[in-house]
């Protein structure tokens, strides 16, 4: 273990909870080690101190810190592995719903830099989704394509996309490597991009998937299907993205309705 990784650890040892607080204890420390992981200053995979240490440091049960880490986890900040210890977990980026932006708009709005490896792209005949989504002629012919997407050249996203080729002909004219689709279909098309649905599932993924990925070997992937229109109701494009679970995570804002 590093000299840097021991240190950011001792810096769990440095926290202190008030006993004569009305707060639990358990909540008290789980907020403190909330407050020293969301700056972002300590790296992910740094190892929390000992159970046994930290409830000595503070006068507390295991079942007390344990209540404590068990939040944390449920949230995604550390994460436990059985006989190695608890460890600070990998920064997921959030999806937010009702946003709806391209996967290098989103990587970018992040500080990141995006980047795709192509791994298909093809003319290929309607299939039955296809078919029920885009509503066209069973000769009409679509685009398949698929990319994995990487941010700061660390792969987060399998992309397959379908978009008929009558909406942009000669697409392969373009660096889809190097370029966002939407972009393309905006600037280049005329194709103005409106809105989407998508259905979100959790699934475990096949082994090309997992090695594209470099996915853990017990990981879990979040599988978006998206159906894309424009600003006109064109269906424009069916999607499937399939996002690294230890990575990325959606986050769905709802609104209660009024009541009758």
């Amino acid at each position: 273990m590093s000299s840097s990784t021991d240190v950011q650890g001792n810096t769990f040892l440095r926290i202190r909870i008030d006993k004569t607080s009305p707060i639990p204890a358990y909540a008290q420390i789980g907020e403190a080690i909330r407050n020293l992981l969301k700056p972002g200053t300590i790296p992910p995979g740094t190892p929390l101190p000992p159970e046994r240490v930290l409830c000595e440091r503070l006068g507390v049960s295991r079942m007390t810190l344990r209540q404590a880490c068990d939040s944390l986890e449920r949230e995604g900040l550390i994460e436990s592995h059985r006989g190695r210890g608890t460890f600070v977990a990998p920064r997921r980026m959030q999806k937010k719903q009702q946003e709806m932006r391209s996967f290098t708009e989103e990587i970018r709005s992040r500080g990141l830099t995006p980047s795709s490896r192509l791994l298909v792209f093809r003319s290929i005949k309607q299939s039955g989704s296809d078919l029920d989504f885009f509503g066209l002629p069973e000769t009409e012919m679509l685009y398949e394509v698929e990319r994995v997407r990487l941010a700061d050249d660390t792969p987060i996203a399998l992309e397959r996309i379908h978009i008929p080729q009558y909406l942009c002909p000669n697409l392969d004219r373009f660096n889809l490597a190097a370029n966002s689709i939407y972009s393309i279909l905006e600037e280049n098309y005329g194709l103005r991009l409106a809105h989407c649905t998508e259905q979100i599932s959790a699934a475990l993924p096949t082994k090309p998937q997992r090695q594209l990925l470099q996915s853990p070997s017990n990981g879990a992937v979040l599988v978006v299907n998206r159906r894309t229109y424009s600003d006109k109701q064109t269906p424009v494009e069916l999607a499937t993205t399939t996002f690294r679970g230890d990575l990325y995570t959606a986050v769905v804002h709802s609104v209660r309705g009024s009541q009758p």
